[in-house]
């Protein structure tokens, strides 16, 4: 089970909120979520441009733009969240 799906299910938890409180489920996975949703929205809207070229790279671009994080840690993200 990939760490994202892991997240989705945790989320769906009535204690869940205890489990961030409690340090259990790390705060930062949470960003680290919807960051990564984000990654995901934008790579899907660009893939239906006909006129998108390096999609990837692109997504990762507007991502770090959005979330004021650099390139590379959108990268290590979308690698833990997908692990």
């Amino acid at each position: 089970m990939v760490a994202y799906e892991l997240i989705q299910k945790l989320e769906k938890l009535d204690y869940f909120d205890q489990l961030l409180k409690g340090g259990i489920v790390p705060m930062n996975m949470i960003d680290y979520k919807v960051i990564y949703e984000f990654y995901m929205n934008d790579l899907k809207r660009l893939k239906s441009d006909k006129w998108a070229k390096n999609i990837k790279g692109q997504a990762k671009s507007n991502t770090a733009e959005e979330f004021n994080i650099t390139e590379r840690m959108v990268w290590v993200i979308v690698k833990r969240m997908r692990s």
